[in-house]
């Protein structure tokens, strides 16, 4: 980074921003997301014979399991070197360790704040650990979250197009439908800074011009990154591929490459639905939907949907509390590390993530 770089710190600016609040994960609104993630999950819970799901993991092939799981979180790893490699035109010290740790743990994050907000604090957290201006890094995330949108929604229309080629079930259509809300706003919000950063008699305030400069040159990664950064995106969904392959295929379920794409992706678009952190209750009720609509049945789907949500969402929220909880030994930094300035004014607070 250089230090005229309108997306970097200058030293100047160390006092007043590196840190100028604290997220906080517990507000009312991110409460109340909680508390309906946590009914609709009882109401569920009560609903699946567990003597029954129980007897089906014993089953299972373990091995299977473990290989799944490794292909799932091996996705963080791919995540990291993407986002690096997003980022490499203003952070070039930072190794793909850092990275890929900060993603894992904002994503940790998402998982227990509603609508996306893990986005946000993942932009502090590159921020605090990676010297990057919060604008910038979010521009950066944003540009991610755009890609991955399109080619959630391309497979999992593919898939369903195959998989019903009758008619769309309501549950299917919708899920595709907001997928797509998804995607074409975050495509939007590119195209929107683009037509602002061409428009050079725009009058805005000298913090937000600021803001909206860093934001532009963290969406827009370097031309020769871009095919590096396609050929990472495709590793990062057919693990996730793999991931529920295999899962599936531990519980003795064979899907073809149409019910694959459907089983995979479709969930996938469910885990946008703002209200509950990272659509928890609608993610179970929407795998479940689509693996009994591929031909398991109802146990077999139960089965599958409870080890999914074990492995992927329970899972990862205990590793975040471990990895926080062990956070000055993995070098990572939180907002708890960075101390609150005496006085903070509008300026430091650079895309401040909601709390």
């Amino acid at each position: 980074m250089h230090d005229n770089d309108p997306t970097s710190v200058p030293h100047a600016e160390e006092r007043s921003d590196a840190s100028p609040g604290r997220p906080t994960l517990w507000s009312a609104r991110n409460l109340l997301s909680l508390g309906i993630a946590l009914a609709l999950l009882v109401v569920l819970a009560w609903m699946v014979d567990w003597q029954a799901v129980w007897r089906e993991f014993q089953r299972a092939d373990k091995g299977l399991l473990l290989l799944g799981t490794a292909a799932h979180y091996a996705t963080y790893l791919v995540r990291g070197a993407r986002w690096r490699r997003s980022l490499r035109h203003l952070q070039d010290r930072a190794g793909y360790w850092k990275f890929s740790l900060l993603v894992f743990f904002y994503n940790f994050i998402d998982n227990i704040v509603p609508a996306k907000l893990g986005d946000l604090y993942g932009a502090h957290l590159a921020r605090i650990n990676l010297g990057v201006r919060r604008s910038a890094a979010l521009g950066s995330i944003v540009f991610q979250r755009m890609i991955d949108s399109w080619v959630v929604v391309a497979l999992a229309t593919l898939g369903a197009t195959f998989v019903f080629s009758d008619r769309l079930p309501a549950s299917v259509l919708w899920a595709l439908v907001f997928g797509g809300v998804v995607a074409v706003a975050a495509s939007g919000l590119i195209v929107v800074f683009a037509v602002l950063k061409k428009i050079p008699s725009l009058r805005l305030p000298e913090v937000v011009q600021s803001r909206l400069v860093a934001f532009q040159t963290g969406m827009w990664p370097r031309r020769r990154e871009l095919v590096t950064i396609a050929a990472m995106t495709l590793v990062i969904w057919a693990l996730e591929a793999t991931w529920i392959l295999l899962l599936c295929r531990a519980f003795g379920l064979a899907l073809g490459p149409a019910e694959l794409l459907v089983v995979t992706m479709i969930p996938l678009l469910a885990s946008a639905f703002p209200l509950t952190p990272s659509g928890a209750g609608v993610v179970e009720l929407s795998l479940y939907g689509c693996l009994r609509a591929v031909g398991a049945e109802a146990t077999l789907a139960a089965s599958i949907t409870v080890m999914n949500r074990l492995i992927d969402y329970w899972l990862h929220i205990l590793l975040g509390i471990v990895a926080w909880t062990v956070r000055e030994r993995l070098g990572l930094r939180t907002w708890r590390e960075v101390p609150l300035p005496a006085t903070a004014t509008a300026t430091d607070t650079d895309a401040q993530p909601a709390s």
